[in-house]
């Protein structure tokens, strides 16, 4: 599943928010969607780490790496992993 699916379905996003994360995201196709959620003020930092703890929570990703102070380098790395797991 990917992360904006799961966002949605758990709803801590709606559709719309989705939309034009997605959309903004075909422009700038280097940006991962939270990080483009948290641009358009929909979570704080601190609301998508947890976000993305529950996502890899429910798929079953290596939580021992997290730290809570993450920056959004780590965030974009955090990202990454969860993609390459998908593939």
């Amino acid at each position: 599943m990917k992360v904006g699916e799961f966002l949605l379905e758990n709803g801590l996003i709606n559709s719309d928010q989705l939309d034009e994360a997605l959309l903004l995201q075909k422009d700038n196709p280097d940006r991962v969607i939270g990080e483009i959620l948290v641009t358009m003020g929909v979570f704080s930092k601190e609301e998508l780490i947890m976000a993305m703890e529950m996502y890899m929570v429910s798929t079953g990703f290596d939580l021992n790496f997290i730290d809570e102070w993450l920056d959004q380098d780590e965030i974009d790395l955090l990202s990454e992993k969860i993609n390459k797991q998908k593939m």
